[in-house]
């Protein structure tokens, strides 16, 4: 199976966060009045506070990160994590894992985009396993966003059980390390609300 992923890399570099929000924002305006009410809060914010971030976001040098992309039709967005921030996050709220049978997880696994060759394994085991699921980035379907050797390794070794962090959506918006993240996240929300009259 050929991952997206190396595509999606280069895909994500032409994205324009303004002409995806301009569009979004467009449709909203013509769906109804609670649309165009939100649609003008969305330019509000669009015209104060991100037409001067930067995308692609600049990953931090010596920080654990995770690209998660998502595709719109207005190209490839890449949305930025921060895994040592989720880490931290689990420790300092003594967020529980979740106990799962490898083979009951292992979807959640990019296969496509998956190291099989131990030898070029190179383990990296100072953040936990993650898994996010997502009705707005991930069609509801768990995606590891760290530890997908370990799930493999799990599954292919038939071990009984792994332990995961799940986090579902408002419950990773503390995970994005930027400010377009967050905010391209909630207006897919809102985006989603107003198209299925939410």
């Amino acid at each position: 199976m050929k991952s997206k992923v190396q595509i999606y890399e280069i895909e994500s570099q032409y994205f324009s966060p303004k002409d995806h929000f301009i569009s979004r924002i467009k449709e909203m305006e013509k769906k109804s009045v609670p649309g165009a009410k939100l649609a003008k809060k969305w330019t509000e914010i669009l015209n104060k506070s991100l037409n001067s971030e930067t995308y692609p976001v600049i990953h931090p040098i010596g920080q654990e990160t995770f690209s998660l992309y998502a595709e719109y039709p207005t190209g490839v967005f890449e949305y930025a994590l921060d895994i040592d921030g989720a880490a931290s996050l689990i420790k300092e709220k003594d967020i529980r894992p979740v106990q799962f049978n490898p083979s009951d997880i292992i979807n959640a696994v990019d296969q496509g985009n998956l190291n099989k060759d131990p030898k070029r394994i190179k383990p990296n085991h100072k953040n936990p396993v993650m898994v996010l699921q997502s009705r707005y980035l991930t069609q509801n379907k768990p995606y590891c966003i760290n530890g997908n050797h370990r799930i493999f390794e799990a599954y292919r070794n038939n071990d009984k059980q792994i332990e995961v962090y799940v986090f579902k959506d408002l419950e990773f918006v503390p995970f994005f390390y930027d400010a377009l993240s967050k905010a391209t996240y909630y207006l897919e929300i809102d985006y989603d609300h107003v198209v299925n009259e939410k």
